[in-house]
């Protein structure tokens, strides 16, 4: 029965999850199965910044697979938790489990770290630091495995030998870096969690003039192909990445078929690459025998494991099952040196043939011709050396053998670089026929008609049905298939739902065997998420960067939609300015019109009318117009300055803007209330309307208005906006005024720390009750009420005195008056508070003061009065306690 075995990413390119991918590949394509690689993180990531965790809250492809095979941060937490809800088997790779069953397959971390740690003792160092990122699993147990080795080698590592780094990058080794150098390079050599991490750090060491290896030896971690392109070359730990995916397959499929399967960690081992950046010689690399090595065929069968990256095809051809190929390798090379060792026969070419083939097919990693030179001159001795006294003959056949075996070996490692560069050079003339057609924009994007001529599998791309991007199973329908044989047009205009896309025809459609399998890209960019990209093709393992093609192309999809909503709205809008435009020029039509009708209509009223004519420069003042500012009629000419020039300077400026306004083409007719001074030298509020005339070239020819005298309704306003803000007895502000200018005065102390102002509340008391005659007169209650109005009056006189510019004298009550006092520096004004004690004088009981000579420590004016009530209070009764003991 053939299944589909998806897989969630966060990338679907790279060394590290491209290479997890490839083996999840051919695991699945050996028994038969198709796969499905769905990228969790948006396309066009801001370089290689990635966010905390993924960002795929819908259950993409759940529905359309039969096993599911989880990457490290592919999800996050409460996510991989809800997969469990789906039904199906999982298997974890580097990531920590969801549930105690969960298997979880690792590189083996801990043996590679300690395998590195072992040969940096070997070459003298003792203070081996450690440099990484700890935000995932996979660094935390490099780290951990770290620790245990030197405490293994009785070194205890300080914290200061452990350099973190920002991340996993090569920014992250240069940070680190930058940490080693600050601290005086307290090491000899380090192991970094990532060949990307190792890299920069090498690059950043060198850049301030140390010397590596000699300064500081480097490990990495990943054999990625960027290691052999750095200077000294990097040494590392190669994780076998695409056999830690073989075994997440296995583990899966023995899921899917009932067996039992260890919960719990699977670890794939880890093998030492040695190069120059941990002090290794070229003679020291390859000289001597392993001390467990078990003949020259080991020897070489472990050349097999370490010297490639694994088997890949070219996308659409088939791959023959059965035979591992690093053990048809290993046969192709051992058998033409036994025969040559055993019976003195040369290799023929269709076997040296064959070996060029299955080495070209493997991938070889940089480093593999100088392991197979070194590792078959070895054999060569061997064999030479195991046999008493070897016929010549027999020497002469191995020797050539060996050498025709090279020659092999070199032309199938050419081929497959030339290979690789051939793909590259395909890869960029693919990339620019994308970008120049999703640029270009001569069709819509989502047809697919862009994909390149070169590409042979099949596609298709979804877009989300509806704004809703809550968690869920999202709705999503298929607007376009790329398919040469047709089968897949039906799609088109289907909908379905996310954990079911991409749709099984596409999926049914690949062939089985080959090295194709289904990528779906979430097609984002920026904010934007329009959908999912479901796209046959091979994966890239090798590559530095974890961007992959398809994902370069998903992002530009998504900005050509964007574009493509963009001109769609532009062309509406175009469209309905268009049609606007056609009704203002008939409402200007309309309006040119009631204007001339407005303006007869105005003359027969004997309404001050006006009309300038701009081009002439000229202004026709009527009759009444002339009335109306009290002028005989040959007093007024016919210059705008005849009018200009008599209005009140306050609001000239604002007369000029409002006409050269009218003038510029404003849209909206003039209606402005400003002073004109009419002959007597008074100046009168009026009211001037007037509408602008265009020409046939739309330029202002006339401006036509009326002047009113408004003078009287004016006053009136401005009566009553006074009146709302003062007292109307004593003129003095009123409470509503006083408490907005206090609020202020309170806002700026906190502004400003060098700003202060003081209060003063005075209180008219009523005379007290022995000084007031008895009440058997009928006119003393008159009497009192006159004397309380006198004593009104005179405190209200005297509290004007003192004021400046920015100070305030309000009536807050009945008999209550407050002053403030701005901008005060030591206290109150001592004008202030000789005024103050002028009225404790004159009027004693008849007045009570209270005075704050800062408000800084207050918060609201409410508080302010409360306070300044408080002193009043406080001080009115210690004058009538004063006074009480003088009486006695």
């Amino acid at each position: 029965m053939r299944r589909t075995i998806g897989v969630l990413s966060p990338v679907v390119g790279g060394f590290y999850f491209g290479a997890l991918i490839g083996g999840v590949a051919r695991a699945a394509r050996a028994a038969g199965h198709r796969v499905v690689a769905v990228q969790t993180y948006p396309a066009g990531l801001d370089r290689e910044r990635y966010p905390d965790g993924s960002v795929l809250d819908t259950p993409v492809a759940l529905g359309a697979v039969d096993g599911l095979v989880v990457v490290a941060r592919a999800l996050s937490g409460e996510r991989l938790a809800a997969v469990r809800e789906w039904g199906i088997p999982v298997v974890l790779v580097s990531e920590d489990p969801a549930h105690p069953d969960d298997p979880v397959v690792v590189p083996d971390n801990d043996g590679g770290v300690r395998a590195a740690i072992d040969h940096l003792l070997e070459h003298g160092h003792r203070a081996i630091g450690f440099v990484g990122h700890l935000g995932q699993r996979d660094m935390r147990e490099r780290y951990e495995a770290y620790r245990a080795a030197m405490a293994a080698h009785g070194i205890d590592a300080p914290d200061a030998w452990w350099y973190e780094a920002s991340d996993n990058q090569e920014q992250g080794g240069a940070d680190a870096a930058a940490r080693m150098l600050a601290a005086g390079v307290p090491t000899t050599a380090v192991v970094a969690a990532t060949d990307r991490n190792a890299i920069g750090l090498i690059r950043a060491l060198r850049s301030h003039g140390l010397v590596l290896p000699r300064d500081q030896a480097v490990v990495g971690f990943d054999h990625a192909d960027s290691g052999a392109r750095v200077t000294p070359r990097l040494s590392t730990v190669d994780a076998h990445y695409g056999r830690v995916g073989e075994l997440a397959v296995e583990l899966l499929l023995a899921r899917l078929h009932g067996d039992d399967v260890a919960p719990g960690e699977h670890r794939v081992p880890a093998g030492l690459v040695l190069r120059e950046s941990c002090g290794c010689t070229e003679v020291a690399r390859h000289a001597g025998a392993d001390p467990d090595d078990q003949g020259w065929t080991a020897r070489v069968r472990r050349l097999a494991d370490a010297a490639f990256a694994g088997p890949v095809g070219t996308g659409g051809t088939r791959r023959p099952t059965g035979q591992d190929p690093r053990e048809a390798w290993w046969r192709a090379l051992c058998e033409p040196l036994e025969a040559a060792a055993e019976r003195g026969t040369a290799a023929p070419g269709a076997v040296l043939g064959r070996l060029a083939d299955l080495t070209a097919a493997l991938q070889p990693h940089p480093e593999a011709l100088e392991q197979v030179v070194a590792t078959l001159r070895a054999v060569e001795q061997d064999l030479t050396a195991a046999q008493p006294a070897p016929p010549a003959r027999h020497a002469e056949a191995v020797h050539r053998t060996v050498t025709d075996v090279l020659l092999a070996v070199t032309k199938g490692a050419t081929r497959a670089m030339l290979a690789r560069s051939g793909q590259l050079e395909r890869t960029i003339v693919d990339q620019y026929e994308v970008d120049m057609d999703l640029l270009r924009g001569d069709a819509s994007p989502r047809a697919l008609g862009w994909l390149p001529r070169g590409i042979r599998g099949h596609a298709c791309l979804g877009l989300w049905v509806g704004t809703d991007r809550g968690p869920g199973d999202r709705e999503i329908e298929v607007v376009g298939v790329h398919d040469t044989s047709g089968t897949l047009a039906r799609l088109v205009g289907v909908r379905t739902t996310a954990s079911q896309f991409p749709p099984a025809a596409l999926t049914r459609a690949g062939a089985v065997g080959t090295n194709e399998l289904t990528f779906v890209v979430p097609v984002t960019f920026g904010g934007g998420d329009w959908g999912l990209l479901a796209i046959d093709g091979t994966v890239e393992t090798r590559a530095t960067q974890p961007r992959d093609r398809f994902n370069h192309w998903a992002a530009l999809l998504a900005v050509a939609l964007d574009q493509e909503r963009l001109l769609a709205s532009l062309r509406e809008q175009r469209k309905a300015l268009e049609q606007a435009a056609a009704r203002e020029r008939s409402l200007a039509d309309t309006l040119r019109e009631s204007e001339e009708r407005y303006a007869l209509a105005s003359m027969a009223a004997h309404d001050g009318t006006w009309d300038w004519d701009v081009s002439a420069g000229t202004v026709y003042y009527s009759p009444r117009w002339k009335q109306t500012l009290g002028y005989a009629d040959d007093v007024i000419g016919d210059r705008p300055a005849e009018w200009l020039e008599r209005v009140h300077p306050a609001d000239r400026d604002e007369v000029s803007a409002a006409i050269a306004a009218q003038l510029a083409g404003c849209g909206t007719p003039l209606e402005l209330e400003h002073r004109v001074r009419t002959w007597t030298g008074d100046y009168r509020w009026m009211m001037c309307r007037a509408v602008t005339v265009l020409d046939d070239a739309g330029c202002p020819a006339r401006l036509v208005g009326t002047l009113v005298d408004v003078t009287e309704r004016k006053e009136a306003e401005i009566a009553l906006q006074r009146d709302a803000l003062h007292d109307p007895e004593t003129g003095l502000v009123n409470r509503l005024l006083f408490l907005d200018r206090l609020g202020a005065a309170l806002l700026r102390t906190r502004r400003s720390p060098a700003y202060d102002c003081a209060v003063a509340v005075v209180r008219v008391l009523p005379a007290p009750a022995g000084r007031l005659p008895a009440p058997r007169d009928p006119d003393v209650g008159h009497r009192a009420d006159a004397q309380h109005l006198d004593v009104h009056r005179e405190v209200v006189r005297q509290l004007r005195r003192p004021l400046r510019e920015g100070d305030t004298t309000a009536r807050i009550g009945e008999d209550d008056f407050a002053v403030l006092v701005d901008d005060v520096t030591t206290g109150l004004p001592e004008r202030v508070a000789d005024l103050l004690s002028g009225l404790r004088r004159e009027f004693g009981s008849r007045v009570a003061v209270g005075t704050l000579p800062s408000v800084r420590h207050l918060q609201t004016p409410a508080d302010v009065l409360r306070e300044a009530d408080i002193v009043l209070l406080r001080g009115q009764s210690a004058a009538d306690r004063a006074r009480a003991a003088l009486h006695r």
